[in-house]
Protein backbone atom coordinates (compact mmCIF):
# COMPACT_ATOMS: atom_id res chain seq x y z
CA UNK A 1 0.00 0.00 0.00
CA UNK A 2 1.06 3.28 -1.01
CA UNK A 3 1.40 6.30 1.58
CA UNK A 4 -0.21 8.39 -0.82
CA UNK A 5 -2.96 8.31 -3.54
CA UNK A 6 -3.78 10.96 -5.92
CA UNK A 7 -6.71 11.47 -7.98
CA UNK A 8 -7.24 12.28 -11.31
CA UNK A 9 -10.47 13.13 -12.61
CA UNK A 10 -10.52 13.12 -16.42
CA UNK A 11 -13.18 14.35 -18.73
CA UNK A 12 -11.87 15.05 -22.54
CA UNK A 13 -8.18 16.13 -21.05
CA UNK A 14 -6.35 13.82 -23.09
CA UNK A 15 -4.26 16.71 -24.64
CA UNK A 16 -2.62 17.79 -21.40
CA UNK A 17 -3.18 14.76 -19.05
CA UNK A 18 0.29 13.36 -19.89
CA UNK A 19 2.18 15.80 -18.62
CA UNK A 20 -0.38 15.66 -15.64
CA UNK A 21 0.98 12.45 -14.94
CA UNK A 22 4.24 12.99 -15.90
CA UNK A 23 4.44 15.61 -13.58
CA UNK A 24 3.56 13.13 -10.54
CA UNK A 25 5.81 9.92 -12.05
CA UNK A 26 9.06 11.90 -11.96
CA UNK A 27 8.44 13.42 -8.66
CA UNK A 28 11.11 13.06 -5.89
CA UNK A 29 8.92 11.17 -3.65
CA UNK A 30 8.07 7.77 -4.95
CA UNK A 31 5.70 6.23 -2.66
CA UNK A 32 2.48 7.14 -4.10
CA UNK A 33 0.09 5.85 -6.26
CA UNK A 34 -2.66 7.54 -9.18
CA UNK A 35 -5.82 7.16 -9.42
CA UNK A 36 -7.45 7.94 -12.56
CA UNK A 37 -11.15 8.15 -12.81
CA UNK A 38 -12.30 8.21 -16.57
CA UNK A 39 -15.24 10.79 -16.27
CA UNK A 40 -17.16 9.20 -19.54
CA UNK A 41 -14.65 11.06 -21.52
CA UNK A 42 -15.20 11.27 -25.81
CA UNK A 43 -11.89 12.26 -26.69
CA UNK A 44 -8.48 10.17 -26.89
CA UNK A 45 -8.27 10.41 -22.81
CA UNK A 46 -8.89 6.59 -21.96
CA UNK A 47 -6.62 6.08 -24.61
CA UNK A 48 -4.13 8.16 -23.02
CA UNK A 49 -4.90 6.47 -19.45
CA UNK A 50 -4.89 2.59 -20.81
CA UNK A 51 -1.46 3.52 -21.93
CA UNK A 52 -0.17 4.72 -18.99
CA UNK A 53 -2.09 2.11 -16.50
CA UNK A 54 -0.38 -0.52 -18.34
CA UNK A 55 3.31 1.10 -18.85
CA UNK A 56 2.97 1.54 -14.74
CA UNK A 57 0.34 -0.69 -13.36
CA UNK A 58 2.00 -0.70 -9.63
CA UNK A 59 1.87 3.23 -9.46
CA UNK A 60 -1.36 3.38 -11.72
CA UNK A 61 -5.12 2.30 -10.91
CA UNK A 62 -7.67 3.14 -13.57
CA UNK A 63 -11.90 3.48 -12.65
CA UNK A 64 -14.19 4.06 -16.37
CA UNK A 65 -17.63 5.50 -15.55
CA UNK A 66 -20.41 7.57 -17.05
CA UNK A 67 -20.02 11.11 -17.29
CA UNK A 68 -21.64 12.20 -13.56
CA UNK A 69 -19.21 15.67 -13.09
CA UNK A 70 -15.96 16.27 -10.97
CA UNK A 71 -17.31 16.23 -7.53
CA UNK A 72 -18.81 12.45 -7.44
CA UNK A 73 -15.38 11.51 -9.85
CA UNK A 74 -13.31 12.62 -6.68
CA UNK A 75 -16.04 10.70 -4.41
CA UNK A 76 -15.63 7.60 -6.20
CA UNK A 77 -11.20 7.87 -5.98
CA UNK A 78 -11.74 8.70 -1.92
CA UNK A 79 -13.83 5.33 -1.60
CA UNK A 80 -11.16 3.37 -3.20
CA UNK A 81 -7.92 4.42 -1.95
CA UNK A 82 -6.58 3.22 1.25
CA UNK A 83 -3.88 5.12 1.67
CA UNK A 84 -2.65 7.24 4.49
CA UNK A 85 -2.80 10.40 2.70
CA UNK A 86 -5.26 12.03 -0.09
CA UNK A 87 -4.17 14.49 -2.80
CA UNK A 88 -6.00 16.36 -5.54
CA UNK A 89 -4.81 16.69 -8.86
CA UNK A 90 -6.56 18.09 -11.60
CA UNK A 91 -6.54 16.92 -15.53
CA UNK A 92 -4.58 20.45 -17.42
CA UNK A 93 -1.96 21.02 -14.08
CA UNK A 94 1.14 19.88 -12.96
CA UNK A 95 3.20 20.09 -9.90
CA UNK A 96 7.01 20.48 -9.30
CA UNK A 97 9.68 17.72 -8.76
CA UNK A 98 9.48 18.48 -5.00
CA UNK A 99 5.54 18.52 -4.84
CA UNK A 100 4.78 15.76 -2.90
CA UNK A 101 7.82 15.32 -0.86
CA UNK A 102 7.32 18.47 0.50
CA UNK A 103 3.52 17.87 1.46
CA UNK A 104 4.49 14.83 3.25
CA UNK A 105 7.14 16.25 5.35
CA UNK A 106 4.94 18.47 6.38
CA UNK A 107 1.90 16.52 7.32
CA UNK A 108 4.16 13.94 8.86
CA UNK A 109 6.52 16.28 10.59
CA UNK A 110 3.62 17.56 13.18
CA UNK A 111 0.98 14.60 12.32
CA UNK A 112 -1.60 16.65 10.60
CA UNK A 113 -4.82 16.07 9.29
CA UNK A 114 -4.45 18.68 6.48
CA UNK A 115 -1.68 20.75 5.06
CA UNK A 116 -2.24 23.84 2.52
CA UNK A 117 0.22 25.73 0.24
CA UNK A 118 0.24 27.62 -2.93
CA UNK A 119 0.07 27.72 -6.16
CA UNK A 120 1.06 29.17 -9.76
CA UNK A 121 -1.18 30.44 -12.70
CA UNK A 122 0.43 29.29 -15.54
CA UNK A 123 -0.05 29.48 -19.41
CA UNK A 124 1.81 27.68 -22.59
CA UNK A 125 3.59 30.99 -22.35
CA UNK A 126 4.91 30.94 -18.63
CA UNK A 127 3.99 32.26 -15.15
CA UNK A 128 1.32 34.66 -14.83
CA UNK A 129 1.47 34.87 -10.96
CA UNK A 130 1.71 33.32 -7.78
CA UNK A 131 -0.32 33.07 -4.63
CA UNK A 132 1.24 32.42 -2.00
CA UNK A 133 -0.33 32.14 1.83
CA UNK A 134 1.13 33.64 5.02
CA UNK A 135 0.86 31.25 8.00
CA UNK A 136 -2.70 32.92 9.89
CA UNK A 137 -5.72 31.70 10.23
CA UNK A 138 -7.59 33.55 6.99
CA UNK A 139 -4.96 31.81 4.83
CA UNK A 140 -7.40 28.48 5.53
CA UNK A 141 -10.32 30.02 3.49
CA UNK A 142 -8.39 31.59 0.49
CA UNK A 143 -8.09 28.57 -1.73
CA UNK A 144 -11.10 26.49 -1.76
CA UNK A 145 -9.89 23.67 -4.58
CA UNK A 146 -8.43 20.66 -3.26
CA UNK A 147 -5.69 20.73 -5.15
CA UNK A 148 -2.12 21.95 -3.24
CA UNK A 149 -3.09 20.12 -0.21
CA UNK A 150 -2.52 17.30 1.55
CA UNK A 151 -5.35 15.33 3.51
CA UNK A 152 -5.43 12.99 6.08
CA UNK A 153 -7.47 9.95 5.02
CA UNK A 154 -8.64 8.81 8.24
CA UNK A 155 -9.82 12.44 8.94
CA UNK A 156 -11.81 12.70 6.00
CA UNK A 157 -13.33 9.10 6.23
CA UNK A 158 -14.18 10.18 10.44
CA UNK A 159 -16.22 12.87 9.30
CA UNK A 160 -17.48 11.62 6.40
CA UNK A 161 -16.31 14.93 4.30
CA UNK A 162 -17.40 14.57 0.64
CA UNK A 163 -17.53 16.59 -2.30
CA UNK A 164 -21.11 18.33 -2.67
CA UNK A 165 -22.76 16.85 -6.02
CA UNK A 166 -23.74 20.32 -7.71
CA UNK A 167 -22.51 22.35 -10.77
CA UNK A 168 -20.90 24.95 -8.44
CA UNK A 169 -18.68 24.93 -5.46
CA UNK A 170 -18.14 21.30 -5.02
CA UNK A 171 -14.81 22.33 -3.18
CA UNK A 172 -16.05 25.13 -1.12
CA UNK A 173 -18.58 22.61 0.21
CA UNK A 174 -15.80 20.17 0.93
CA UNK A 175 -12.88 22.29 2.37
CA UNK A 176 -15.27 24.61 4.74
CA UNK A 177 -16.23 21.51 6.45
CA UNK A 178 -12.07 20.30 6.37
CA UNK A 179 -10.80 23.65 8.03
CA UNK A 180 -13.62 23.96 10.57
CA UNK A 181 -13.25 20.39 12.12
CA UNK A 182 -9.87 19.99 12.93
CA UNK A 183 -7.30 22.50 14.48
CA UNK A 184 -4.45 19.81 13.45
CA UNK A 185 -3.85 22.28 9.78
CA UNK A 186 -1.45 24.15 9.45
CA UNK A 187 -0.02 26.71 6.36
CA UNK A 188 3.22 25.57 4.20
CA UNK A 189 4.93 28.75 2.73
CA UNK A 190 5.44 26.65 -1.10
CA UNK A 191 4.06 27.08 -4.64
CA UNK A 192 4.47 23.78 -5.97
CA UNK A 193 1.28 23.48 -7.84
CA UNK A 194 0.79 24.83 -11.26
CA UNK A 195 -2.77 25.75 -12.29
CA UNK A 196 -2.77 25.52 -15.85
CA UNK A 197 -5.03 28.79 -17.61
CA UNK A 198 -6.27 27.27 -21.51
CA UNK A 199 -7.00 30.00 -23.22
CA UNK A 200 -8.48 28.21 -25.57
CA UNK A 201 -11.54 26.67 -23.79
CA UNK A 202 -14.68 27.22 -23.60
CA UNK A 203 -14.95 27.54 -19.96
CA UNK A 204 -12.20 30.41 -19.97
CA UNK A 205 -13.38 32.19 -23.45
CA UNK A 206 -17.19 32.21 -21.98
CA UNK A 207 -18.61 33.72 -18.93
CA UNK A 208 -21.41 32.01 -17.53
CA UNK A 209 -24.55 33.73 -16.68
CA UNK A 210 -27.55 33.40 -14.88
CA UNK A 211 -29.36 30.90 -17.57
CA UNK A 212 -26.56 28.48 -17.22
CA UNK A 213 -28.30 27.13 -14.56
CA UNK A 214 -26.02 27.63 -12.07
CA UNK A 215 -27.24 26.00 -8.78
CA UNK A 216 -25.87 28.42 -6.25
CA UNK A 217 -28.83 28.50 -4.05
CA UNK A 218 -28.61 24.25 -3.63
CA UNK A 219 -24.71 25.53 -2.63
CA UNK A 220 -25.35 27.58 -0.11
CA UNK A 221 -27.98 26.03 1.59
CA UNK A 222 -26.16 22.83 1.80
CA UNK A 223 -22.74 24.70 2.69
CA UNK A 224 -24.58 26.21 5.62
CA UNK A 225 -26.52 23.47 6.82
CA UNK A 226 -23.77 21.10 7.05
CA UNK A 227 -21.51 23.93 8.80
CA UNK A 228 -24.29 24.45 11.41
CA UNK A 229 -24.28 20.68 12.26
CA UNK A 230 -20.43 21.01 13.56
CA UNK A 231 -21.01 24.19 14.92
CA UNK A 232 -19.27 26.64 12.70
CA UNK A 233 -21.49 28.99 11.11
CA UNK A 234 -21.13 31.38 14.24
CA UNK A 235 -17.16 31.93 13.40
CA UNK A 236 -16.44 35.52 11.74
CA UNK A 237 -14.43 34.18 9.24
CA UNK A 238 -17.14 31.82 7.88
CA UNK A 239 -19.80 34.37 7.57
CA UNK A 240 -17.22 36.66 6.05
CA UNK A 241 -16.47 33.46 3.65
CA UNK A 242 -19.80 33.36 2.48
CA UNK A 243 -20.29 37.42 2.25
CA UNK A 244 -17.14 37.07 0.09
CA UNK A 245 -18.32 34.17 -2.25
CA UNK A 246 -21.51 35.98 -2.68
CA UNK A 247 -19.93 38.81 -3.68
CA UNK A 248 -17.67 37.61 -6.10
CA UNK A 249 -20.42 34.72 -7.80
CA UNK A 250 -22.53 37.70 -8.52
CA UNK A 251 -19.51 39.78 -10.26
CA UNK A 252 -18.71 36.37 -12.08
CA UNK A 253 -22.01 35.78 -13.70
CA UNK A 254 -22.93 39.11 -13.85
CA UNK A 255 -21.12 40.68 -16.72
CA UNK A 256 -22.57 38.65 -19.17
CA UNK A 257 -26.16 38.51 -17.56
CA UNK A 258 -29.34 40.43 -18.22
CA UNK A 259 -29.80 43.30 -15.73
CA UNK A 260 -33.63 42.19 -14.20
CA UNK A 261 -32.06 38.68 -13.87
CA UNK A 262 -29.19 39.82 -12.20
CA UNK A 263 -30.84 41.97 -9.73
CA UNK A 264 -33.59 38.97 -8.87
CA UNK A 265 -30.39 36.95 -8.41
CA UNK A 266 -28.68 39.81 -6.12
CA UNK A 267 -32.04 40.09 -4.26
CA UNK A 268 -31.94 36.06 -3.55
CA UNK A 269 -28.80 35.76 -2.55
CA UNK A 270 -28.61 38.70 -0.21
CA UNK A 271 -31.76 37.99 1.34
CA UNK A 272 -30.67 34.45 1.96
CA UNK A 273 -27.53 36.23 3.52
CA UNK A 274 -29.23 38.59 5.84
CA UNK A 275 -31.35 35.46 7.02
CA UNK A 276 -28.67 33.47 7.97
CA UNK A 277 -26.40 35.93 9.36
CA UNK A 278 -28.96 39.10 10.34
CA UNK A 279 -25.90 40.88 11.26
CA UNK A 280 -23.43 40.54 8.51
CA UNK A 281 -22.54 44.19 7.79
CA UNK A 282 -20.98 44.41 11.13
CA UNK A 283 -18.47 41.71 10.29
CA UNK A 284 -15.13 42.50 11.86
CA UNK A 285 -13.66 41.60 8.60
CA UNK A 286 -15.42 43.68 6.65
CA UNK A 287 -12.81 46.48 6.15
CA UNK A 288 -9.90 47.25 3.37
CA UNK A 289 -7.20 46.20 6.18
CA UNK A 290 -8.77 42.70 7.58
CA UNK A 291 -8.67 39.53 7.25
CA UNK A 292 -5.36 39.82 7.72
CA UNK A 293 -3.69 38.14 5.23
CA UNK A 294 -6.37 38.65 2.28
CA UNK A 295 -5.26 40.13 -1.35
CA UNK A 296 -5.46 43.88 -1.12
CA UNK A 297 -7.58 43.15 -4.55
CA UNK A 298 -10.18 40.90 -2.59
CA UNK A 299 -10.34 43.16 0.22
CA UNK A 300 -11.37 46.46 -1.73
CA UNK A 301 -14.16 44.63 -3.88
CA UNK A 302 -15.98 43.23 -0.78
CA UNK A 303 -15.52 46.48 1.26
CA UNK A 304 -16.78 48.86 -2.07
CA UNK A 305 -19.58 45.96 -3.00
CA UNK A 306 -21.24 46.26 0.49
CA UNK A 307 -20.83 49.98 0.53
CA UNK A 308 -22.93 49.98 -2.72
CA UNK A 309 -25.47 47.94 -1.35
CA UNK A 310 -25.43 49.62 2.08
CA UNK A 311 -26.48 52.88 -0.45
CA UNK A 312 -28.78 51.09 -2.50
CA UNK A 313 -26.94 51.82 -5.87
CA UNK A 314 -26.45 47.72 -6.03
CA UNK A 315 -28.96 48.03 -8.85
CA UNK A 316 -28.07 50.96 -10.71
CA UNK A 317 -24.56 49.07 -10.54
CA UNK A 318 -25.72 46.58 -12.19
CA UNK A 319 -27.53 48.23 -14.67
CA UNK A 320 -24.09 49.14 -15.65
CA UNK A 321 -22.32 46.38 -14.75
CA UNK A 322 -24.46 44.01 -16.73
CA UNK A 323 -25.15 43.49 -20.37
CA UNK A 324 -28.60 45.41 -20.61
Amino acid sequence: MQTVSIIIPVYNGGDRLSKCIESILVNTYQDSEIFLINDGSTDDSWRVIDRYAKKYPDRIRVFDQENQGVALARNIGMQYTTSKYIMFIDQDDSISADYLERFVTAIEKDNLDVVIGGYRRTTERGILFEMRLQDMLWARYMIMAPWAKIYRRDFLVKNEIKFLDNNIGEDVYFNLQVINLTKKITILDYCGYNWFYNELSVSNTNQKTIKSGIRVMTLLDSTFDRLKQIGAVDKSEVEFYFMRYIVWYLLFVGRKSEYEPMVSEFIKTFDWLKTKFPNFLKNENLSLFHPKGETLRNRFVVSCFIALYKLGLLPFFFRIYSRG
